[in-house]
């Protein structure tokens, strides 16, 4: 998968081994100088042997317009017709060097401009971004760390990528008691958006009713083998118009997973946080339950499963709660004292081990030291 802004290999499958695809920079392959016209222009007549006044009579320009384009004076459309005309290079080419030196030019402006905005710079989580290849500058050179920023933002001044940075802060202090880093937020949630788009899904419309006929088929998989679910789950998804995502955890972001709308449909987006199949199917279902029961204009990050005081938040976590171990069968959770206990309630039921020793935990019926060879180790993967 490529994109223009980015390059970004997609994750296609949960397993319980492997890691996350890199992003390279939008800026890769630029250089910190600027070559001018005037030096190819140099290059030609020291390879063909011939003298600027040579080539000023080709051209039929004065022997100061050749000295000028050497000293990197622009170069116009109709010089460059005429270079094509005596050197045989086309003019398309001529024009190319100089439009990148033009964007060059300003591209270096603008880098220096943005040096004096290093603390803009270290509000962002640099090393994870480092680590996916989405920044490759070092903080050294503040200008270049910041102009990568903003591609990866999408955003032409030191201010919007200010503002974005705050913009989802208070929908997410909504959704934990916890401390957030917002810069984080808004990094992990723009990852997101980039995953998104690179993966070329073919998406139905949204189709609620749809939605909520197939959650039964859903829960269901949470008894295959992960390699398999990751992308049953995205395949049927897509099928009601529903895009799922995964998109590994920035550090100070806190989130288990979020759901947002965009352009008319609904996008899930799962970090595997806690790396458990209790935590991650908890968290899907979760955020199918922001799809169903929510406003389409709101963003919605699961932190935390306790300590929430946004209603939204709750209703997602009763939600999740009731479809993975119904109200009926809730009572008998205070039963289950062993492994062979939880794994028999869990067939009953239709749901992995996992699911059940996340819910005893949650439910303070197990201490957190019990039941992990029960549960999945998942890992988000990508194809070489």
């Amino acid at each position: 998968m490529q994109l223009q802004l980015l390059q970004w290999l997609r994750a296609s499958r949960i397993t319980t081994e492997g890691s996350y695809a890199v992003m390279s920079t939008y800026f890769e392959g630029d250089t910190d100088y600027a070559v001018a016209p005037g030096e190819f222009i140099r290059d030609w007549i020291d390879e063909n042997e011939v003298s600027q006044a040579w080539l000023a009579r080709q051209l039929g320009v004065s022997r100061k317009h050749v000295s000028m384009l050497l000293s990197g004076a622009r170069l116009t459309e109709d010089v460059a017709m005429k270079l094509e005309l005596v050197t045989g290079i086309p003019s398309r080419i001529w024009l190319g060097y100089e439009a990148t030196y033009r964007a060059d030019v300003a591209r270096l402006a603008l880098m220096e401009e943005l040096a004096s905005e290093r603390a803009l710079a270290e509000l962002f989580p640099l090393r994870e971004l480092r680590a996916l290849k989405v920044v490759t500058a070092r903080i050294t050179n503040p200008g270049a760390v910041l102009l990568e920023l903003m591609a990866l933002f999408r955003v032409g001044s030191v201010s919007a990528l200010r503002q974005c940075t705050l913009s989802p802060a208070a929908a997410y202090r909504q959704g934990t008691a916890h401390e957030v880093d917002p810069a984080a937020v808004s990094t992990w949630l723009r990852l997101c958006e980039i995953e998104s788009e690179s993966q070329g899904t073919a998406l139905a419309g949204y189709d609620r009713e749809g939605l909520e006929s197939l959650v039964p088929e859903l829960r269901a998989l949470s008894m295959t083998p992960p390699d398999h679910f990751g992308a049953k789950l995205r395949e049927q998804l897509a099928e009601v118009g529903v895009e799922l995502v995964y998109v590994p955890e920035i550090k100070g972001a806190r989130a288990y997973g979020a759901t947002r709308w965009i352009g008319g449909r609904p996008v899930i987006c799962l970090t595997l946080r806690g790396a458990t199949d209790g935590n991650f199917w908890f968290t899907l279902f979760h955020e199918i339950g922001h799809v169903l029961i929510h406003p389409h204009n709101e963003v919605f990050i699961q932190s935390k499963d306790e300590g929430t005081n946004s209603k939204a938040e709750e209703e997602a976590n009763v939600y999740a709660g009731s479809i993975l171990i119904p109200e009926s069968h809730e009572a008998e959770l205070a039963g289950l004292r062993s492994k062979a206990d939880v794994v028999r309630f869990a067939s009953r039921i239709g749901v992995s081990p996992g699911v059940v020793v996340g819910r005893l935990w949650h439910d303070g019926l197990w201490p957190y030291t019990n039941g992990h060879q029960l549960c999945m180790r998942l890992r988000i993967a990508v194809d070489d």
